[in-house]
């Protein structure tokens, strides 16, 4: 390891996750100091057949995929700088959120056409984003990946003004609060006390589960997408779980209204909590399961992955997304695992904790903020995952990348400095 890359603690680290790797059979192996990347086993091609060039600072690729926030393309032209800025930093692929909150940017059928593409200026209302994104970016050579958000629907301060919505067709698909309000009718300052992002649908109503998987298949069947990657695909992160259909459905598994726990003995009352947070975990997975299932039926072998909390004790018990069961399980082909933390440090004790768990095979991708931190910051994150062996890593995002001058270049800067470093 290149002394002088890292704060010293890192290092520490580093050398933990090395006997983690030497360990796991098959795991991919870093092919520089930085780490270049990995092989052929999981179906990375190589520069040349992409038709991207790497970094040319460093010689190697800074990250593999981009992901790309919907306000990124409302216009043809913009579509065609994220093309560029992705060329300029040879990724691999592009994660591009087609599914925002419950509306979309692409042609559907499900969801109603996004109220952005609409008020935005000298957008022709045929204007197909993915469409448009999918056939640019394949005759650059990247790969689309079609981000969906799922289970968050709302966020705006107002409500949605199509009747077509989902907040709006299908109230009672919306999750509710202990006291029985929609999360639709708390206020914006509310929800952000809470420290909620928005309305969220409840995933223990079938009707849910049907309607995200039908959206999943139709983006699959209609567009020559790469792969779909679920996006909040998870609780809200307080007590839910209080619409009528999530509470009959557990009513049925264990003669409890969850509503009406309270005068429940103490004695009883621990497993009984045990058994609705494992119901709840249970409703999200089962969510993903019937995604997967519908993209087998229109596009077998379709890759899927999942953007997930970085926290995985954090993910599963207060957000009911058990991520590590789905990659041990093959329920998702990919965990992009949101490592966003500003701390370098925290950064690496994740990456170390996750190849030890899940080896350096692809199917744990870092994804690393760059809205947050400096750019030498991000830059040493970069370095230390490749340094750890993993042969994906993620970037968020094209917009921040955007929205600060010359971060980009920092950061490349950054990562050619300790490239050089002997």
């Amino acid at each position: 390891m290149r002394k002088g890359c890292f704060p010293w603690m890192i290092a520490i680290a580093l050398t933990a996750a090395c006997a983690a790797r030497a360990e796991t059979p098959g795991s991919a192996r870093a092919d520089s100091a930085i780490g270049a990347r990995a092989d052929s086993a999981i179906g990375v091609r190589a520069d040349s057949a992409i038709g991207v060039r790497a970094d040319s600072a460093t010689g190697a690729r800074v990250v593999d995929y981009l992901w790309v926030v919907r306000t990124a393309l409302l216009r043809p032209d913009d579509i065609e700088r994220v093309i560029e800025r992705a060329r300029e930093m040879g990724v691999h692929g592009l994660l591009a959120q087609v599914v925002g909150r419950g509306d979309a940017f692409y042609r559907s059928d499900l969801l109603p056409r996004s109220e952005a593409l609409g008020a935005a200026r000298d957008t022709d209302a045929s204007f197909d984003p993915l469409a448009e994104l999918v056939e640019r970016a394949h005759r650059a050579g990247l790969e689309v990946h079609a981000w969906m958000n799922c289970l968050l629907v709302w966020s705006a301060p107002q409500p949605p003004r199509d009747p077509r919505h989902v907040v709006n067709s299908h109230p009672e698909w919306l999750a509710r609060t202990r006291d029985g309000r929609k999360l639709s009718q708390l206020t914006a300052h509310r929800r952000e006390r809470l420290g909620i992002e928005g309305v969220y649908l409840a995933p223990a109503n079938a009707g849910v589960r049907t309607f995200l998987a039908r959206i999943a298949a139709e983006i699959a069947s209609r567009y020559a997408v790469d792969g779909i990657q679920l996006d909040y695909i998870r609780q809200p992160g307080i007590d839910v779980g209080y619409d009528p259909g999530t509470r009959s459905r557990f009513a049925l598994a264990t003669g409890v209204d969850p509503m009406r726990m309270d005068p429940v003995p103490a004695a009883e009352r621990t497993p009984i909590d045990s058994a609705w947070s494992e119901f709840q975990r249970a409703q999200v997975t089962a969510t993903v399961r019937e995604i997967r299932d519908s993209l087998a039926a229109v596009r077998p072998g379709l890759t899927l992955s999942a953007a997930v909390l970085a926290d995985t004790a954090l993910a599963r018990e207060r957000h009911a997304q058990a991520w590590t069961e789905w990659v041990r399980d093959g329920l998702i082909d990919r965990a992009f695992v949101m490592c966003y933390a500003a701390p370098v440090q925290t950064v690496m004790e994740q990456l170390v904790a996750y190849a030890k768990a899940f080896g350096l095979g692809g199917r744990v991708v870092p994804g690393i903020a760059v809205y947050n931190t400096e750019a030498s910051m991000a830059a040493a994150k970069i370095l230390g995952a490749r340094e750890l062996g993993f042969p994906l890593l993620a970037l968020y995002s094209y917009d921040a990348l955007e929205e600060h001058s010359g971060y980009w270049f920092s950061l490349r800067g950054s990562m050619a400095a300790a490239a050089a470093r002997p």
